[in-house]
């Protein structure tokens, strides 16, 4: 089959209305029709946020690579444009794989992997980077130079078949790239590359890489960027071998700060952290808003999981986390959810100074497109408190903070038709106070915990229509205060 642009804007008008809306979040970013998964291209244009992500409209599964689009004032209200980029050259033939964007000169600038696989075998696969180009932000057309940067400037005993997904920014006059890989050892990778004109690149260094079967796979969709003067790498290592509690999950998304020398390709760094301890986080990547916040959204899936909407055959899948807030804080990043979502907040349920004992539904706080931010007080070692989530009596998401473990518990056994699984986080009290702040969008949960020290994100797919919020605990427990909202967009 040829893709065009035009064929897949056809294909989703005439079937978007097919799609079948049990599981559709209400305000995150999901595709019209078929399948996504990484976000790309996230910028502000033309008074506009920008997001792209990995597209294939013509099915529920990953298919040959397109760029959706989405606009928003606001990074929680989006709509919909038309399909940015198709699999229609000779050097992108088998799909428009990752990448992210640039405003340069009053022009949006693409810069993405094209995908080439001319057989079955791993062997002939290539991977090269090319740009596409919009005065408008919504056509986009492919430079006549691509490749830009093609096989033959590759290091050298770096994987020509593993050599993708260009994070692209400007420093002073220049423009660099960071691009995932990893050497024929198997040992991820990240290489960088400068260009004056977008067009002429050069190979600087390999950033940073890992040997002794840390990572044994690509790493794919760095990120690099700068807060407070230091040099924030992101990127999602495949097959990241896991520690106890930390990197669980087929594929993780890491983090590290360091400073890059920019003239030899150094980067000094501290040790790898994981920026989202849950299930279905993967493949972040960040802007800089015209206020100056460094704002991350990433792919709400994990690969080599369940997909119910495409087993059930919805006509869907895939979804984007919401956009949240990067800080740096003592060493540390601290991810708090887009402050713009409060606009969207209404019919708030209140409740103080409530002593917890056992099992309590609240009524007054059932829902599936709501926000809870909780404050517990906790003072007895053996104390266990938390939350069942869109429960039923059959089914439910458990959350909640174990003091002796000094861990919170994301457990969705019991949730419903989705992959099951258990994550754990270690998370000290402050003042013998633990806070929650969740968001629940139909078939996601998002939790941000003491205020943003640690975040877990999952995908579940609850059968059952009751949407309860139970609490619970083991021993007396001090509701601090607990606001509840309902999210509508």
């Amino acid at each position: 089959m040829k893709f065009t642009t035009t064929k897949g804007n056809k294909y989703i008008i005439d079937n978007r209305d097919k799609i079948n809306s049990k599981y559709r979040l209400n305000y995150h970013v999901m595709g019209e029709y078929g399948w996504i998964n990484d976000p790309n291209g996230f910028c502000y244009f033309n008074n506009k946020y920008h997001l792209f992500y990995q597209y294939y409209p013509y099915n529920s599964i990953w298919g040959p690579m397109h760029w959706g689009h989405v606009t928003s004032d606001d990074l929680i209200k989006w709509n919909y444009e038309d399909i940015a980029l198709a699999p229609d050259k000779n050097y992108d033939i088998s799909g428009c794989f990752s990448g992210s964007g640039i405003v340069f000169d009053n022009k949006m600038y693409l810069m993405y992997t094209g995908h080439i696989n001319t057989s079955d075998t791993e062997e002939d696969v290539r991977q090269v980077q090319n740009i596409a180009f919009s005065n408008d932000g919504i056509h986009f057309e492919k430079t006549n130079d691509n490749p830009v940067i093609n096989t033959s400037e590759i290091p050298h005993n770096s994987s020509v078949q593993h050599f993708r997904d260009p994070k692209i920014w400007r420093k002073n006059d220049t423009f660099y790239v960071v691009i995932g890989s990893k050497n024929y050892q198997g040992d991820g990778q990240i290489l960088f590359y400068q260009s004056k004109d977008l067009i002429h690149w050069k190979y600087i260094n390999t950033i940073m890489n890992f040997q002794n079967n840390i990572v044994d796979q690509v790493w794919e969709c760095p990120d690099m960027f700068q807060i407070d003067g230091n040099d924030i790498l992101l990127f999602s290592p495949q097959f990241f071998k896991e520690q106890e509690d930390r990197f669980n999950n087929v594929h993780s998304s890491v983090y590290c700060i360091g400073k890059l020398d920019y003239k030899n390709g150094d980067y000094n760094y501290n040790n790898l952290n994981e920026i989202d301890c849950g299930f279905d986080f993967y493949a972040p990547q960040t802007l800089l808003s015209p206020d100056g916040r460094r704002i991350m959204i990433a792919w709400m899936n994990m690969w080599e999981s369940k997909y119910p909407t495409h087993i059930n055959k919805h006509g869907w899948a895939g979804a984007m986390t919401l956009p949240r807030e990067v800080s740096l804080i003592n060493d540390k990043l601290i991810f708090q959810p887009i402050r713009e979502i409060k606009k969207y907040r209404t019919n708030n349920i209140n409740i103080l100074n409530y002593q917890l004992a056992g099992q309590k539904i609240f009524q007054e706080l059932k829902g599936d497109s709501i926000e809870i931010d909780a404050t517990f007080k906790i003072e007895d070692n053996d104390s266990i408190v938390g939350f069942k989530l869109l429960a039923s009596q059959e089914e439910h998401t458990k959350l909640y903070y174990n003091y002796k473990e000094k861990k919170v518990v994301l457990d969705r056994t019991n949730s419903g038709e989705g992959d099951g699984g258990i994550r754990r986080v270690k998370v000290n009290l402050i003042n013998s106070f633990i806070k929650f702040r969740i968001f629940i969008d139909k078939s996601s949960i998002e939790v941000f915990i003491n205020d943003g020290e640690y975040t877990m994100t999952c995908r579940v797919y609850p059968t059952k229509e009751e949407k309860n919020i139970i609490l619970f605990s083991n021993l007396p427990i001090k509701i601090v205060e607990l606001n509840k909202w309902d999210i509508l967009i």
